[in-house]
């Protein structure tokens, strides 16, 4: 698509007639907040994915890299569309992703759906009705209305009896919440590809003009004075796309002073929300706790050499639970690592071991685990025991296929109940 650059996950972004040298140039901010990287001279992805978007309004979509088996993806669409439905599933993401608008435009890169979305939730409000309020108004007329003012009338009408200096309040749609909603429409005008969309956009635009409605002079002001009271139920969905769009609300949202907008996301958190999602989803024996429980590694021994401070809280990824004992700890990394690998690491990080080990130890669980996308080289579980006993399993969780959730979290509760240790 023209003004679109689509890239995947740690790839370079050669300079090409989509992306000239002054695009690179406003990049560099992006880079500056860890959203890109230099490698070898040349820009490249990071670990974050999403869209990154210039000055003259071209659009950088980096997907992450899935395994599809094999399949043909030129136009990225099943990449797409799984990440997508892997993002619907995060607890970072704070709005409502329907799997209908991911199926819709499905051949967009994934700007587009979110900015579908909040159009769609914005036609909606558009027709209820935008919230007014009663505001303060001074105003020379030339009949009596709310209540004159003679120090104003006697200074500005002397010479005109005709007219009355008066102060009133007047129903407005000049409140901050429409105000910012106008800001995210001009704020996305620029990236914006579809022409479904954009003439959604101006459609909207136009009416939020027509009625009167400013930007706002000062977003942070803005954001910080807005209020959705009982009367304005029907913005709430819209102001959290406005705050998805204009600020840093819920997701690693990078935007700046040259880069026009910008939506990252963290794979490694998605990643760990998607495992969670699926382990509460598909089986039942278990509780499933996200980041916790948390519990302290170390307490810091006082000059009295009483234990007074504690240090090094622990959090892990994923907990399964039976009452208040935790069975096994799992943590989600979201890294390639080869099964049919000689080498008997098989590119497992050494430090996640060390990690793995200290939860087991402090939680006491019968194993632990750690939970890898499964791809090619990675289809069965490698298995590890420490010098103490405990074991570790890695295991492959299958996120390209509609079913794959579900299969993967039934053989991860199978293979961990095989080789867990015996009740202590």
């Amino acid at each position: 698509m023209r003004g679109v650059v689509t890239v995947r996950e740690h790839e370079k972004l050669a300079v090409r007639p989509e992306l000239t040298k002054e695009d690179a140039a406003d990049l560099e901010e992006a880079v500056a907040r860890g959203a890109l990287k230099h490698r070898a001279g040349d820009l490249a992805a990071s670990k974050y994915v999403g869209v990154v978007t210039t000055r003259r309004g071209v659009v950088v979509e980096i997907l992450p890299k899935i395994d599809l088996g094999g399949e043909s993806d030129p136009e990225h669409e099943r990449t797409r569309q799984v990440f997508l439905r892997m993002l619907r599933c995060s607890r970072r993401l704070p709005v409502e992703l329907p799997e209908s608008g991911i199926r819709a435009m499905r051949r967009f890169p994934m700007l587009e759906i979110f900015v579908r979305q909040f159009l769609l939730d914005l036609g909606t409000l558009a027709r209820a009705g935008l919230a007014r309020r009663y505001v303060p108004v001074e105003e020379s007329l030339p009949f009596l209305r709310g209540r004159i003012l003679f120090h104003e009338q006697l200074r500005r009408n002397v010479a005109d009896q005709a007219r009355f200096h008066v102060a009133h309040d007047e129903l407005s749609v000049n409140r901050p919440a429409n105000r910012l909603i106008h800001s995210a429409l001009a704020r996305l005008a620029p990236g914006v590809r579809s022409g479904e969309n954009r003439q959604l956009l101006r459609e909207l635009k136009a009416a939020f003009v027509g009625a009167g409605v400013p930007q706002a002079a000062d977003l942070h002001a803005d954001w910080r004075k807005h209020h959705v009271d009982r009367s304005m139920r029907h913005y709430q969905p819209v102001l959290q796309w406005v705050g998805l769009f204009l600020f840093d609300r819920g997701l690693a949202t990078f935007s700046g002073r040259h880069v026009n907008l910008s939506l990252l996301f963290n794979m490694e958190q998605v990643f760990q929300d998607f495992v969670t999602w699926s382990f509460r989803r598909f089986q039942n024996r278990y509780e499933v706790a996200a980041e916790s429980p948390r519990r302290y590694l170390t307490t810091k021994n006082g000059e009295d050499g009483r234990n007074d401070e504690y240090a090094f809280m622990m959090e892990p990824d994923v907990s399964l639970k039976e009452g208040e004992r935790v069975v096994f700890v799992l943590d989600a990394k979201w890294k390639e690592i080869s099964a049919r690998s000689g080498a008997p690491k098989h590119g497992i990080d050494q430090r996640d071991m060390y990690q793995l080990y200290a939860y087991g130890k402090r939680y006491g669980c019968r194993a632990v685990a750690l939970v890898y996308p499964q791809t090619g080289a990675f289809e069965t579980e490698l298995r590890y025991r420490f010098f103490d006993g405990l074991p570790l399993i890695c295991l492959p969780f299958d996120v390209s296929n509609p079913d794959g959730p579900k299969d993967s979290v039934q053989r991860s509760i199978r293979a961990l109940s095989r080789i867990c240790r015996p009740r202590e």
